[in-house]
């Protein structure tokens, strides 16, 4: 049986399989995915971490109420006295008694001041001299004047008398030379006599109308220096009287301008008065805010934490300018009470525009500035969520809500100054206080 052989030549082992190329970028693709997913992760929770939770433990709070507001304009304003009264000097003279203080209110009457002026009473006693002395000038004028129309008088009636005598003589002449019994001559002679006689009784009339004229005159003159003489007495008596100085009208001192032991001149402040009755409100607006009002709008004057009413009673027709630009004087009247005030105080004077009735309010308060009166955190269950709101006028201690609440909804009102960049926070309601 033939031999078995084995043969020599080895089997060769068979070859690996390859792997192919796209398996291969699979897997470079997933490494590359998941390294892009760690950045990307990386970088979100970076940029965008994990929203803020603000707890808000202790607030106040108030609810959107309804009321009316009133639209106006307001602006400062000083009271001032519509009545002043300077009291001068008449005459230079020397304070001996003050009797008032400043900021007194007095009666019309009423004794303020005594001065003292020894001039005065010289020129009291000189006057009452010069008057006296032209009474009985004016009295002996007259008497010479009718001494001298009577004589005057009496010279015309001679006058007439004796023109009646020599028109009568010369008719008889004048029959006696027709008949031829006297000369041309004696003719001649009682016409001269007769126009002599008439010359003479134009003469009297005349020298009577002078004499007239020049009574006239004179007694002009004396009448005149007479009541100068009066004058100057009423005027240095007035003069004295005034040394008792005496309140014109009833008021406040305002300003005593002396002191007693000192000397005033003639025309020198010695005290004003203001009549506080008549006092007003003098302020000024834009010009743009008087074009928004008339005169006999009604107003509101607020002095400290009261507010008074009051009325528009006068709009500047011009503007003036200032440092805070073109500006319009306007005068305000109190309704009443006017008397009350200490003149010249600032004040601040509500023109009244116009009023919204029911309109939205919330309680002014540290949310306001710290909202920058742009949003609100409203109270919903035991969060508040950020909203922004329209606010408009303010009243007193309440602001008016134009957009973005409704009544009845609650806001909370102190300050947001710890959590304004949230829109949202959570609250214990049981830490809230409401106003």
């Amino acid at each position: 049986m033939p031999e078995s052989r084995e043969s020599i030549i080895v089997n060769k082992p068979k070859k690996r399989k390859r792997r192919t190329g796209g398996t291969k970028n699979l897997g470079l693709f997933a490494f590359t995915v998941l390294i892009m997913a760690v950045i990307v992760l990386t970088a979100y929770s970076y940029f965008f971490p994990k929203e803020e939770k603000f707890v808000l433990n202790f607030y106040t709070f108030a609810e959107v109420g309804t009321m009316d507001f009133i639209d106006r304009i307001s602006a400062s304003g000083t009271i001032t006295p519509k009545t002043i009264v300077e009291i001068k000097a008449e005459a230079a003279a020397a304070v001996t008694e003050i009797l008032v203080n400043e900021g007194d209110d007095v009666a019309a009457g009423d004794l303020l001041m005594q001065l003292h002026s020894p001039s005065l009473h010289d020129a009291q006693i000189k006057a009452a001299a010069d008057l006296d002395a032209a009474e009985k000038a004016l009295e002996q004028l007259t008497d010479d004047q009718a001494y001298e129309l009577i004589t005057a008088q009496d010279k015309i009636a001679k006058a007439e008398q004796d023109l009646a005598a020599k028109q009568a003589n010369l008719q008889l002449q004048r029959k006696l030379y027709d008949f031829g019994v006297i000369a041309r001559v004696e003719l001649e002679k009682a016409e001269q006599e007769a126009a002599a006689a008439k010359q003479a009784l134009l003469t009297a009339e005349r020298d009577l109308t002078k004499l007239l004229r020049t009574h006239e005159n004179a007694l002009e003159q004396a009448q005149k220096n007479l009541a100068d003489a009066q004058a100057e007495l009423q005027s240095v008596t007035e003069k004295i009287n005034s040394l008792t100085v005496r309140a014109p009208i009833s008021g406040r001192v305002l300003a005593i301008n002396t002191k007693p032991g000192t000397d005033v001149k003639e025309a020198d402040k010695l005290i004003s008065i203001a009549d506080l009755t008549t006092q007003f409100i003098k302020s000024s607006v834009s010009v743009a805010q008087a074009e928004r009002f008339t005169v006999g709008t009604p107003a509101e004057i607020t002095v400290g934490q009261t507010s008074y009413p009051a009325v528009v009673s006068y709009i500047a027709p011009q503007a003036h300018q200032s440092q805070d630009g073109a500006l319009v004087d306007v005068h305000l009247e109190f309704q009443d009470k006017a008397a009350e005030f200490r003149p010249y105080s600032n004040v601040t004077a509500n023109i009244h525009l116009g009023i919204y009735r029911s309109s939205m309010y919330l309680p002014r308060g540290a949310y306001l500035t710290s909202g920058q009166q742009l949003f609100v955190y409203v109270i919903e269950g035991d969060r508040a969520v950020q909203r922004d709101v329209q606010f408009g006028l303010i009243q007193g201690n309440n602001i008016q809500v134009l957009s973005g609440l409704e009544v009845g909804e609650k806001v909370i009102t102190s300050s947001y100054d710890q959590f304004r960049h949230l829109e949202a926070i959570e609250i214990l309601p049981e830490g809230g206080r409401a106003l």
